[in-house]
């Protein structure tokens, strides 16, 4: 009597006692949990929304800089045109406003502009590069009307500052961390994933970004405000280096076979990163990130609500936590799209 007892509350809590009821437990559990490897990632919780005037600005922006950049080559400028590069900051900042939507989507696009031509560089010509334009970003210098960089530089900042000076400063701010992270030599010195993510999270532009939602909205944080999010700003961070990093991976690759020798080119990025440690391919590496990526989400939204429930959020401080959200969820959108990141071999 004891004995039938004794099973069947071994059965009740799931245990067994013969190796047949623990082949059919183990068939069951396959058949519910077996993993099946999938590439592409269940969808990302935050919203995505595009600037009400983002087709009047990105065709007065593709034809701005298609005719003015210095292309390598017609077919490198038309590409440009069908990545269209100047739709992400329309993507990324939905609620900029209409009088400074143009700047912000500018300057963005010339980051990215300029990230490409130091992509082909050595280090000492991107520092040279940078070097040259630092004081013409800042008004300190004329440029040269006969070269892109310069005036076009010039003329950004220039109209930026003409609208809010203050935040432009901090723009810039943002700006320099990433363009000297871009140029440093520590970008070849990066040994763990640790350190990598520090280095990625500065020559990535992430601090850029997060500075032009607040001159797009025209949103001024207190020095408080931002210590109070500090949290937030580290998640932030996460996600939108390692949602670059997947997705920005195969044109990275593409850029150092096609200039092995650029040190700019060097390939700095989270999927090789796990790679290398975990003796993953690529594609799973992917996989993994992903995963983290969704955790992060999840993570950021819970950091963004308890702040909120927090006394002393400002309609500005209020905006700009739901402007990252946007910058994130916007930038996602594009990047599975755009042929700057899924041209195909």
């Amino acid at each position: 009597m004891f004995s039938a007892i004794y099973r069947s509350l071994w059965r009740s809590i799931g245990r067994v006692d013969s190796n047949y009821e623990l082949e059919l437990q183990v068939a069951e559990m396959r058949k519910q949990r077996a993993y099946v490897p999938a590439d592409k990632p269940p969808p990302t919780i935050f919203a995505i929304k595009c600037h009400p005037k983002a087709d009047q600005v990105c065709a007065e922006l593709d034809e701005y800089f298609f005719k003015n950049w210095p292309w390598k080559d017609k077919a490198t400028g038309q590409k440009f045109l069908r990545s269209e590069t100047n739709r992400w900051a329309c993507l990324a900042l939905p609620n900029a406003r209409d009088d400074r939507i143009f700047d912000a989507v500018r300057v963005n696009t010339l980051l990215f502009l300029l990230d490409d031509v130091a992509e082909t560089m050595s280090l000492s010509e991107g520092k040279a590069l940078y070097k040259r334009l630092t004081p013409i970003a800042l008004g300190k210098a004329l440029p040269d009307r006969n070269d892109p960089y310069e005036w076009m530089t010039y003329d950004i900042w220039k109209s930026m500052r003409a609208t809010d000076p203050e935040l432009t400063e901090v723009v810039w701010q943002g700006a320099l961390l990433c363009i000297t992270a871009q140029v440093d030599e520590a970008r070849m010195k990066c040994p763990d994933l640790g350190s990598l993510l520090k280095h990625r999270a500065k020559e990535a532009g992430i601090a850029f970004v997060a500075a032009v939602i607040r001159f797009s909205q025209a949103l001024h944080l207190s020095p408080a405000d931002i210590a109070s999010i500090s949290d937030i700003h580290t998640m932030y961070a996460l996600l939108g280096v390692t949602v670059n990093d997947i997705l920005s991976f195969d044109k990275e690759l593409r850029a150092l076979r096609l200039a092995p020798e650029a040190e700019g080119a060097h390939i700095l990025n989270m999927t090789q990163a796990l790679a290398n440690d975990t003796e993953l391919n690529y594609k799973a590496s992917k996989r993994v990130l992903w995963v983290l990526c969704r955790e992060w989400e999840v993570r950021h939204r819970q950091l963004v609500k308890e702040r909120m429930e927090k006394k002393g959020v400002s309609k500005d401080l209020g905006d700009y936590l739901e402007g990252l959200e946007l910058v994130l969820g916007g930038n996602e959108w594009w990047s599975w799209r755009t042929e700057r990141y899924q041209e195909k071999d």
